[in-house]
């Protein structure tokens, strides 16, 4: 008999709910019958053993008794030690001539005989030193390209095939080629020879715009800073922009705390960032689409080996450089105040500082020639060398359009720190006279390569700039210090002949030193024999490149109020070469050669006041409205407010374009 739904659906239910009671009932019956199975294997097993451990540390008292002292028996009386075996002499004071020899005088013939102690020499067994060689490549890459919100944006592709070539451009103004980083390059007298030639001769760009500082010789002497010789070099810190520098507790200016010591940037950071209080959002409007730091940093205090006396077989060359560019693009198209602003520093600290060798002093009014020479000697080429290389590309392209009407803004697209840091410290020996059958090479280049794009297009905001703290800055810092000035004298024949002797006629080389003039009234002379070269090698090479080209459009209630951060980059590029020495003469046969060059060039592409003033707010509001030129002819566009706007001066517009 069928059943209707209502009555199946009843049936199904009663069924469901018998065999859900049958389930619990077994479940029951099985964890009964599971207990009673375990409790019959539990019954048949023995009490657990159960152990006890104590230990009595108590010393019962009386039982342990100091042990007895007694001191010890005085020892027999010893007998005296025997007379020395030898002459007893008296000091005498004769006042009038000679006199009798004293009678106290003890004979040979009583005493015995006697002779002249002897004088036992031990030579140390010292180790020559070897070469050092260092290479450092340090490379920063940073892509910072923020979007926010919807808009006929520039093509970042396209602005960062621009700064490519901007870089490109940089680097053809360096006065001198880049050096090779091949330490087979230097050890070539041709090599050099043609790095001296570049040097008397250096690339001076012929670009309309470029400013161009050159120093030979002693001219490149002393603190140099944009071309012009200073007292002091400005300081790093002191000049940072206004969002970098620190206040008294330590804190950046933009991280400064309120009255109550909470910092102001993490009060303004959204409430569920930070659980573990409940800061109120501080009142205020802020942008940061700059507010970059990137340095490079590099310092080496080299004093490996030197001597008050320095003979060379064949030419001894001495070359120090310094090349420094700076190229910025800073067209910014906004309101009447908006440009950031470009800070440019190039500064130069060549110097040359005497130090007599210290040992030479105590020795100062004494005669006669030296008792012990020891010679170290090296077969083959001892070179001291350092390779560095620090490069920082960055990009921090950063495009807004937003609608400003919270009661608080916070926007930080910026605010990047990149950092190349390099330490080097080599310490040698110093000797008294060093012998180099080769040549004597010392090669010093500095190359500091500094590239700011910051051409930004700002619809509304405050900008920085229009209280003057929105600056960027750029600086090349060098300093090549030497410390030990060296006089060129001609080599003199018996130092030339002594250099042909090999290391089996040993003898023969101490005698003719020992016997030379020239070290008379050192105690010991020790002596650095080089059978090859002596190379002395510092390549540095900075690159700094950042691009902040911004595009912020902000609209709303509040957006008259919000300050605009779109500038504040800081690049640094500092190199601090220290080479430690003496005073030395370098005798070298085949002549001695040395040049400085110092080389600043620098291009700031930046609107004139005339140009500003064209920029009218129709120009800028057309330039906003109008995004849709074909692309990357846009974003060179977008450099300069118009094509008439370009004089004949703008080099890098030209070039660009």
């Amino acid at each position: 008999m069928a059943l209707d739904g209502i009555t199946e659906t009843i049936a199904h239910f009663v069924g469901t709910f018998e065999i859900t009671i049958e389930q619990a009932r077994l479940r029951d019956q099985y964890e009964e019958f599971s207990a009673l199975r375990r409790k019959a294997e539990i019954d048949g097993l023995e009490d657990p053993t159960s152990i006890h451990i104590k230990a009595d540390l108590d010393i019962p008292s009386g039982e342990y008794k100091a042990l007895p002292f007694n001191f010890l028996p005085s020892q027999p009386e010893l007998p005296l030690p025997q007379a020395p075996d030898g002459p007893v002499y008296e000091s005498a004071v004769i006042l009038n001539g000679d006199t009798a020899v004293s009678q106290r005088f003890v004979p040979d013939s009583i005493s015995g005989s006697s002779s002249a102690p002897e004088l036992i020499v031990l030579r140390p067994e010292t180790v020559p030193l070897g070469s050092a060689m260092t290479f450092t490549v340090q490379k920063v890459v940073m892509r910072d390209n923020d979007t926010v919100g919807e808009g006929d944006f520039r093509d970042t592709e396209a602005l960062i095939a621009q700064g490519e070539e901007f870089l490109d451009l940089a680097l053809s103004f360096h006065g001198v080629a880049a050096s090779s980083f091949s330490l087979a390059d230097y050890k070539s007298t041709e090599m050099v020879e043609a790095l001296a030639q570049q040097m008397l001769t250096p690339v001076s760009a012929n670009v309309d715009g470029v400013t161009v500082h050159q120093f030979h010789g002693d001219d490149a002497l002393g603190v140099i800073v944009n071309g012009k010789y200073v007292d002091e070099a400005p300081v790093w810190t002191d000049i940072l922009p206004e969002f970098h520098q620190q206040d008294e507790e330590g804190l950046p200016e933009f991280h400064q705390q309120d009255e109550e010591g909470e910092d102001v940037a993490e009060a303004m950071l959204p409430d569920e960032w930070d659980q573990s209080k409940d800061p109120e959002f501080d009142d205020g409007h802020l942008v940061v689409t700059g507010g970059n730091l990137a340095i490079n940093a590099f310092s080496a205090s080299v004093g490996w080996v030197d001597a008050p006396y320095i003979a060379v077989g064949g030419q001894a060359i001495s070359l120090t450089a310094i090349s420094q560019v700076a190229l910025v693009s800073d067209w910014d198209v906004g309101a009447p105040g908006a440009g950031s602003g470009t800070d440019v520093i190039q500064s130069s600290k060549i110097e040359v500082e005497g130090r007599v060798a210290p040992w030479l002093d105590d020795a100062a009014g004494t005669s006669g020639q030296p008792e012990f020479i020891f010679v170290d000697w090296v077969h083959g080429d001892l070179v001291v060398a350092n390779f560095i290389k620090q490069v920082i590309d960055a990009t921090d392209i950063d495009n807004i359009q937003t609608e400003i009407s919270a009661a608080s803004t916070l926007y930080a697209m910026g605010d990047n720190e990149m950092f190349n840091v390099t330490d080097i410290v080599q310490l040698g020996s110093f000797y008294d006279l060093i012998m180099i059958d080769g040549n004597m090479i010392s090669v010093d280049m500095l190359y500091q390569t500094s590239a700011l794009m910051d051409d930004d297009i700002i619809s509304g905001g405050m900008p920085g700039a229009m209280t003057g703290d929105d600056e960027n800055l750029i600086m090349n810092d060098a300093s090549v210090k030497t410390i030990g000035e060296d006089t060129h004298q001609d080599l003199q024949q018996n130092l030339s002949d002594a250099m042909a002797l090999e290391q089996t006629d040993m003898d023969a080389l101490e005698d003719a030193l020992l016997n030379d003039p020239m070290f008379a009234g050192m105690e010991q002379l020790r002596v650095l024999k080089i059978d090859g070269d002596l190379l002395q090698v510092n390549i540095v090479e900075q690159v700094t490149m950042m691009l902040d080209q911004d595009q912020i459009d902000l609209s709303g209630p509040n957006a008259a109020d919000t300050e605009v951060v779109a500038g504040s980059n800081a690049l640094l590029n500092a190199a601090n070469l220290t080479k430690m020495g003496v005073d030395s003469t370098v005798m070298a046969a085949d002549g001695s050669y040395s040049d400085l060059l110092l080389h600043q060039a620098s291009l700031i592409d930046v609107p004139n006041n005339e140009e500003i003033t064209e920029m009218t707010n129709e120009a800028i509001a057309a330039i906003m409205d109008d995004m849709s030129m074909p692309q990357p002819d846009a974003a060179l566009a977008l450099n300069a407010p118009s094509t008439d706007a370009t004089t004949p001066d703008d080099g890098l517009q030209t070039m660009l374009a």
